[in-house]
């Protein structure tokens, strides 16, 4: 419900914006009043209220190392789905290892490796069986 909320208040600012004809030079005021309204909001808050927890907890659940940011987008892809393919991180060098069902399924895995934050040299042990 709350992205729901988020998205409809998202989409008045852009209607908004638009229909005002905003312009690059507004940006200063437009972020005065941001200022404005997150030390209204913060006043009117009571004092033990933390607004940071969420986004600290945020942050503690997103990949650090380069491995497990790899582990976490071979994960996700749908391309690689059951697929089983091993990570190892050493400092910025990722290895991976398995068998993939075929030649693009590695060249996806190697593919999503190097364009991944961090990552600086991939060592591609993946296996291809042969038909």
């Amino acid at each position: 419900m709350r992205q729901f909320v988020a998205f409809l208040i998202l989409l008045a600012l852009f209607v908004v914006l638009v229909g005002t004809r905003f312009q690059a030079s507004d940006g200063d005021r437009l972020a005065a009043v941001a200022r404005l309204a997150g030390a209204k909001l913060r006043k009117a808050l009571p004092p033990n209220v933390n607004l940071a927890a969420p986004v600290d907890a945020l942050r503690r659940e997103l990949p650090t190392q380069p491995a497990d940011a790899v582990r976490a987008r071979i994960a996700t892809d749908r391309r690689l789905s059951g697929q089983e393919i091993v990570v190892i991180g050493e400092g910025s060098t990722v290895r991976l290892r398995g068998v993939v069902a075929d030649a693009p399924r590695r060249s996806v895995a190697v593919a999503l490796a190097e364009s991944t934050a961090g990552v600086e040299v991939v060592v591609n042990e993946l296996a291809v069986p042969e038909e």
